[in-house]
């Protein structure tokens, strides 16, 4: 008996063809219990006609069939922002894909029906993107002629995580996106400080008599040595740190958010909400957790940066007993405005910016340097002293992969990438300074490996992936 109801529901749901005058329909059901309806595709040729049944059959049979619907991108993205962005993203991450969609697809797609978008539209849409509209504006940044091809990546990861949503909700039989045409992107490899100019930034902001210049010392002490964001920096607390371990344990970090997301986004715990002295502004700087569980880390602080940390500690103490709990505000700060007030990542960039303006040194360029390049310069640095360990530099800096060690800030690798060249002739195919003539006598005119050299010939064998980047 239950055999013969499937079957019946069977033959119910397959797909008929039905000949009207000249032309052929194809009638078939769509929808579920009480929203079953009947579905007639007509003007078909008997040949398309042939192939759509076969198609609607197929799809019936492998369960892929989705049922049409008026559903509109602007409706679906509403609807994908709040059940899956507020789930997923943290604050900056849900402010910039928002952004993404407000300023480049709904003006475009709003009214569009979900199930029209086609690999060809949205190569459409990322070509008028990239040579006819407009950019939005981006406040405190000079306005772009034209939408850059990262913008366009971006948007492109936005929307294919958002079809691929759309698909599991079997609102669209396929993604569309993973077709599309992108523009050329490079990554632009953020430029890094080098030890020596380093340590000539250092020495220009040691002075311990001018607060402003002692407590930028000290943050770009902390983003060099403990290879910290800026985040992470502006938000490190005493109370956080072991002065007897010399452990800085990192668990939270300072950001601005709207006042709006902060019970909007399950996804950001915040730890402390600073008090707001300016009512009727839209953002509230807080402390919350980091963005992944990788950067939760405990960092050992060096000798030289503890006896740093001492002098500042001892500054601030004078200032709160000079300015007393009118004038001082305590949030237990490590690196603080004179009064004790935040220094939001943004401030911190630009007060490192000012110091190496003021230094005008001929070998550091301001436009090309930031706060951040504190933290790619360390993360060399470390990756030459650790012989290439991997492991311990990403649990240093707290990446979640070796990957992203390796990809975005290990610039010592492009540095060395000849040496590592050289290191392989040697040490591999056994041309150990042997003449290049052919007559096997040995080149004295070679030198010895160097200790750099020794030390990628040891990154190559901790990390043999890494010689794909030589060839």
């Amino acid at each position: 008996m239950i055999g013969s109801t499937a079957n019946l529901e069977r033959r119910v749901s397959m797909a008929s063809i039905i000949k009207r005058g000249k032309t052929y329909s194809v009638v078939h059901y769509e929808g579920e219990g009480k929203d079953r309806h009947q579905v007639w595709d007509s003007g078909l040729s008997y040949t398309a006609a042939k192939a759509l049944k076969a198609k609607l059959e197929v799809e019936e049979s492998d369960n892929t069939r989705v049922d049409r619907n008026t559903i509109t991108v602007g409706q679906f993205l509403d609807e994908f922002v709040e059940k899956y962005g507020t789930v997923k993203w943290v604050a900056s991450t849900y402010d910039g894909n928002v952004g993404l969609l407000r300023n480049y697809v709904y003006p475009y797609w709003e009214d569009k029906k979900l199930q029209s978008i086609r690999t060809k539209t949205i190569d459409d849409l990322y070509h008028f993107l990239q040579h006819e509209a407009e950019p939005a504006a981006n406040m405190g940044k000079p306005r772009r002629k034209r939408i850059s091809p990262s913008t366009i990546h971006d948007i492109h990861k936005v929307l294919r995580c958002a079809f691929n949503l759309a698909r599991k909700w079997e609102l669209i039989a396929a993604n569309p996106f993973y077709n599309a045409t992108l523009p050329d992107y490079t990554e632009k490899k953020r430029k890094a400080l080098t030890p020596d100019q380093i340590y000539r930034v250092l020495a220009f902001t040691d002075r311990p008599e001018y607060y402003d210049f002692y407590v930028m010392h000290c943050a770009i002490q902390l983003a060099f040595a403990c290879c910290m964001r800026g985040g992470e920096v502006g938000g490190a607390q005493w109370d956080r740190f072991d002065a007897g371990s010399q452990v800085l344990y990192i668990d939270r970090v300072i950001d601005r958010v709207e006042k709006a997301l902060l019970n909007k986004l399950s996804k950001m715990e915040v730890l402390y909400r600073f008090p707001n002295f300016y009512p009727g502004t839209k953002t509230v700087i807080v402390l919350k957790q980091p963005k992944t569980e990788g950067s939760i880390r405990n960092v050992y602080i060096p000798e030289t940066v503890m006896q740093k940390l001492a002098v500042l500690r001892s500054m601030q103490d004078s200032m709160k007993a000079e300015l007393g709990d009118d004038g001082y505000m305590d949030y237990g700060l490590i690196i603080s405005q004179a009064n004790g007030r935040p220094i939001m990542t943004e401030h911190l960039n630009n007060r490192f910016k000012s110091i190496l303006a003021e230094m005008n040194a001929p070998d550091i360029g301001v436009d090309d340097i930031v706060f951040h390049s504190i933290r790619h310069s360390s993360t060399g640095m470390k990756l030459k002293l650790s012989h290439g360990d991997l492991k311990t530099v990403q649990a240093e800096g707290g990446w979640n992969t070796p990957d992203m060690v390796t990809r975005r800030y290990a610039h010592v690798i492009d540095e060395d990438r000849r040496k590592l060249a050289q290191a392989m002739e040697k040490s591999f195919y056994g041309n150990d300074g042997a003449s290049s003539d052919g007559s096997g006598k040995k080149d004295e005119s070679h030198d010895p490996l160097t200790p750099e050299l020794q030390m990628v010939m040891e990154l190559a064998k901790n990390n043999p992936e890494l010689l794909t980047q030589i060839v």
